[in-house]
């Protein structure tokens, strides 16, 4: 199916947002994001790994972008805007559910990314100015696509 036939079909659900990421969405533009408030969205990809600050007193942190680029790109058209993300932690504990990228491009160290923390975020709360940390190989993404399989009980657990 072309994007212009799924975002015919999907259109209004796209403009129905549950009241928790209408809240979260209004409160964005009640907080003062003034480092990147307002930016305008890019293109970006599902793989690709950004900064984002999701609060005033949080740290700025990287993201994975999960949700697939239909999605994204509805994002950055306009007609949308949550992203479903996984956070990346510099606090290497291993297991099933965390998968290890090694430092490159952007990142400052090793990191692994969490799929118990699967989330959705503000397209506004990511930093895209930035410019995209890294991109996850394939090898990489399937990972993370069986570790989320997994915590989804999509798949066992072991």
């Amino acid at each position: 199916m072309s994007y212009e036939e799924w975002l015919k079909r999907n259109s209004l659900a796209l403009k129905c947002k549950p009241r928790t990421q209408r809240a979260n969405f209004a409160s964005f533009f009640e907080e003062d994001f003034s480092e990147f408030k307002g930016e305008k969205v890019p293109p970006f990809k599902r793989g690709e790994i950004y900064f984002a600050k999701l609060t005033e007193s949080a740290k700025t942190r990287p993201f994975l972008i999960y949700q697939n680029d239909y999605l994204n790109r509805a994002c950055y058209e306009g007609h949308y805007h949550t992203v479903v993300v996984l956070p990346l932690s510099g606090q290497i504990l291993g297991g099933d559910y965390r998968i290890l990228i090694k430092k490159r491009d952007l990142m400052s160290k090793d990191s692994e990314i969490v799929a118990t923390a699967i989330g959705i975020i503000s397209t506004g709360k990511i930093i895209f100015s930035k410019g995209v940390v890294t991109t996850l190989t394939d090898e990489e993404m399937q990972k993370v696509d069986n570790a989320v399989k997994k915590v989804l009980g999509m798949q066992n657990a072991i």
